[in-house]
């Protein structure tokens, strides 16, 4: 984690000072809350490495023989994987708060729960694959980098929607909208960074695509492990 925060923390300070001093666009604007939120999305996917490597290294089959519920595990490692995430990204968050306007600071702490929904919702993507990926050798980093390069190219992070609108035909252009990352990299821009109360829709639109994620990744999760509980194998 502090290897990450310092190579995000070189990014944000020096990166985005460099290229706003070249370019015409407020980047700094731009690219503090993209770093925010891919530091978020990292860090949630470190659920799915540590889930994986519980599979392949028997910690999985030593917690099922304790007198712990199968759902209570699945539970734990979600909101473990959301929470440590959340706390990420807030670090670097902080960070930015030092040079924006005491207003955005409430926009700030109002964005962080919601922040933790859709932590914790990556953290059950990457539970999905590692459960997947459990009973097929190393294909876990193979499906991670794929989740990756969709999630991020077909997203507002990397650049605005107006090149978006300008490159992508219209029904991607609706996916890369809806995509999490895009509903928290624009709530980041569009209030926190400017200092303007979050809208109610901004926060539901982060909510609603958040939890299918966690959805799918809790039940591939909780059927992984009710297969190794009953059969000894996956």
């Amino acid at each position: 984690m502090a290897v990450l925060l310092s190579l995000n923390l070189s990014d944000m300070l020096v990166v985005a000072l460099v290229y706003n001093n070249m370019m015409s666009i407020d980047y700094m604007k731009h690219f503090v809350p993209a770093v925010v939120v891919m530091g978020l999305f990292a860090a949630s996917l470190d659920t799915g490495r540590r889930i994986w490597l519980a599979f392949r290294e028997g910690v999985i089959q030593y917690e099922l023989s304790l007198p712990i519920s199968t759902s209570g595990i699945v539970i734990a490692y979600l909101l473990a994987g959301g929470l440590s995430a959340t706390v990420y990204s807030s670090s670097l968050m902080l960070i930015t708060l030092l040079v924006l306007p005491a207003q955005a600071i409430w926009s700030a702490v109002m964005l962080l729960p919601f922040l933790f929904v859709l932590a914790t919702g990556f953290a059950g993507i990457a539970a999905f694959f590692a459960a997947l990926a459990s009973t097929r050798g190393e294909f876990f980093f193979a499906y991670q980098q794929i989740m990756q390069v969709g999630l991020l190219t077909l997203s507002t992070v990397p650049y605005p929607i107006e090149i978006v609108q300008k490159v992508f035909p219209p029904f991607l252009t609706a996916v890369v909208l809806a995509n999490p990352l895009s509903q928290a990299a624009n709530a980041l821009r569009n209030f926190t960074l400017s200092g303007i109360p979050i809208e109610p829709s901004a926060l539901l639109g982060m909510l609603l695509s958040s939890i299918p994620f966690t959805i799918i990744g809790a039940v591939a999760y909780l059927t992984a492990l009710n297969r190794l509980r009953v059969k000894g194998k996956l």
